[in-house]
């Protein structure tokens, strides 16, 4: 059941960009649309006449001016995106234009709209559910071709698809428990406990499924975090630069150049990735490397993957040292890549008499890596290779992840960790052989939190606070 307040107000906002343009389209949506555009609108016909998806050429008048030639187009309810009455008027894009057709609008009777007020009304009226309607503010907000991919596929649906089947099935197994309910003279033996065991069962699978497959949400819609670490002079800022394709990190050969983090953001495969190229962790007393190197130990604690890179040029140090005791400390649990730089200025057994020199020492503090990689960040050696592995690693085979994924935010995510939660407590009730109300207590939890994510149970407040994020025109 809702408890939305809903007004009956028709409702105006540019849908594109209030800029100089060549085009800008206004929306105007509600009961009283046509009404109010046909009067301040001048065309061959009026267009209360007009079938519905029908575009009209005409102009926008102020009294006896004219305001703009514009291109009308006509949406009846309840085909428009809103379920509503809805009319677009495609104007000039001067905003001084724009702005004297919505006066217009606004002295005819309209409003403008809220913060995601066209979306809203569109869940209201049943044109999506509420899924779907938070799909649609993601794939506006996409920034990346990955959460582009997962952002459509809820909007088209998939994951309020699986969510039905889900609640069409627990609303069927509640009925039979309602029935039992009713005639309490029927023997507990009786029960069919196999039919409600299996019943839940299987939406307890179904569910563990959807937030398992969903686990690498964060790294398609947010990004995988990518630190490179090592001491001062390894490389740290030429391989950022490899890696990027681009100079962006300053590159000497002296030590101590970078003494911030610095931060950039790619894609690699579709996958987006923020490299953080970090201060060289080593002894210093100068406050602003100090300052540098702690900035360094905080990226290390919030990165997804860390490369830990060492000069097979030079000789291990103590600084060396400094940065497998950081890691080991800071970073143990993290996807840790060992990156053996500058093998285009040594020799093959230079190269392996270091590598075991290195082994030896990350035996030593049991600091664990996935891959080991021999590049040359200067002449982007092996970079490629590098750049694949670590979306591979993570990630793994990133358009079949695409497909699995169908929980991206936060409240998608609580609410079916809730429905998981109550379905194994109805569970655990028909395996005690408890009566049926206890189970069904269990079954209605799990409804009432698939109601509140599609939108069948939803408060004003709740409401307010997923709309708020939305763009005006939409």
């Amino acid at each position: 059941m809702r408890e939305v307040f809903f007004d009956e107000d028709t409702i105006f906002a540019p849908i594109t960009p209030n800029v100089h343009s060549a085009v800008t389209y206004i929306r105007v949506s509600g009961d009283k649309a046509i009404d109010i555009v046909d009067k301040i609108f001048v065309g061959k016909r009026e267009l209360k006449s007009v079938r519905s998806h029908s575009i009209v050429y005409g102009r926008i008048v102020d009294n006896d001016e004219v305001v703009d030639d514009v291109l009308v187009s006509v949406m009846r309810a309840p085909n428009s995106y809103t379920g509503e009455d809805v009319v677009e008027i495609g104007c000039h894009g001067n905003p001084i234009i724009v702005g004297r057709v919505m006066e217009l609008l606004k002295r005819h009777g309209a409003r403008m709209a809220r913060a995601g007020e066209f979306t809203r009304r569109a869940v209201l009226n049943g044109k999506m559910d509420l899924v779907q309607a938070e799909a649609v503010n993601s794939l506006i907000m996409s920034n990346n071709l990955s959460s582009l991919k997962v952002s459509r596929k809820l909007l088209d649906g998939k994951l309020s698809e699986k969510v039905v089947r889900l609640k069409e099935k627990l609303l069927d197994l509640l009925a039979y428990l309602e029935v039992l309910v009713d005639h309490p003279e029927e023997d507990l033996a009786h029960r069919d406990w196999n039919y409600i065991e299996e019943t839940i069962k299987s939406c307890v699978t179904e569910v563990e499924d959807i937030i398992e497959k969903s686990k690498k949400s964060s790294f398609f819609m947010d990004g995988i975090k990518l630190c490179i670490a090592g001491k001062t002079n390894v490389g740290k800022s030429s391989l950022m630069n490899a890696i990027l394709g681009e100079d962006r990190a300053i590159v000497s050969n002296i030590p101590g150049t970078t003494r911030d983090v610095v931060k950039e953001i790619m894609s690699i495969n579709g996958v987006p990735v923020s490299v953080f190229d970090t201060a060289g962790i080593r002894e210093s007393k100068n406050v602003i490397e100090t300052e540098g190197i702690r900035r360094t130990i905080e990226s290390i604690k919030s990165a997804d993957v860390i490369l830990l890179v060492f000069d097979v040029s030079s000789k291990i140090t103590k600084n060396d040292i400094l940065v497998v005791e950081s890691i080991k400390k800071y970073a143990d649990n993290k996807d840790i890549f060992l990156i053996l730089n500058k093998i285009d200025i040594a020799s093959e057994e230079a190269i392996n008499k270091k590598e075991k020199e290195i082994q030896k020492l990350l035996d030593e503090y049991k600091l664990r890596y996935l891959k080991e990689f021999k590049i040359s960040a200067k002449e982007k050696v092996n970079i490629g290779e590098l750049k694949n592995s670590i979306v591979e690693t993570v990630v793994g085979n990133v358009n079949e992840e695409i497909e699995n994924i169908l929980l991206v935010n936060s409240r998608h995510k609580e609410l079916m960790s809730d429905v998981l939660s109550s379905l194994r407590e109805a569970l655990e009730a028909a395996q005690d052989r408890m009566s049926e109300e206890f189970i069904a207590i269990g079954i209605r939890d799990a409804l009432a939190y698939i109601g509140e994510m599609i939108g069948e149970i939803t408060t004003e407040d709740l409401m307010d606070r997923i709309f708020a994020s939305f763009c005006v025109g939409k």
